[in-house]
């Protein structure tokens, strides 16, 4: 099951990083064409700010696409390492904070989607790593002798 919560979460954000990628081209040929100031900031900065921002959001949503990439295809291996961990949970908190903005800016339906992804996720830390591997309880201490 790891394994494909690990598949179907890499396609989640690949499309993801294309929509961001697209989201650049509009947002930034939008300002850049609108010739218009903001607080007198340029429209060349705001421009270059929609291009490299969410080309940046678009290039860490691919690179933990590849991370669980890596994790499918050793998905019954191993736990995550210490790397793997942080870059999932850093990507699970990005997440929460882009769907909660998603939800008051754009609307259900994309908040829907990132809270799917964000649940896939956390669901990656939770499953097991080989079936049976799971920890089991500790044993209860002996009653002392009196």
């Amino acid at each position: 099951m790891r394994r494909w919560t690990a598949i179907s979460t890499t396609v989640l954000l690949v499309l993801e990083a294309g929509v961001s990628l697209l989201a650049a081209l509009l947002l930034g040929g939008a300002a850049s064409r609108g010739h218009m100031q903001f607080a007198g900031v340029s429209y060349r900065a705001i421009a270059g700010a929609a291009y490299i921002g969410l080309s940046l959001q678009a290039a860490f949503l691919l690179l933990v696409a590849g991370v669980l990439v890596r994790v499918a295809v050793r998905a019954q291996d191993r736990e995550f390492g210490r790397p793997t961990r942080l870059l999932l949970i850093a990507a699970a908190v990005f997440h929460g904070v882009l769907a909660a903005l998603m939800l008051a800016l754009s609307g259900v339906w994309t908040f829907l989607v990132l809270a799917l992804t964000l649940t896939l996720l956390v669901l990656l830390f939770f499953i097991p790593t080989r079936p049976g591997s799971a920890p089991s309880p500790a044993p209860a201490p002996a009653a002392p002798a009196s």
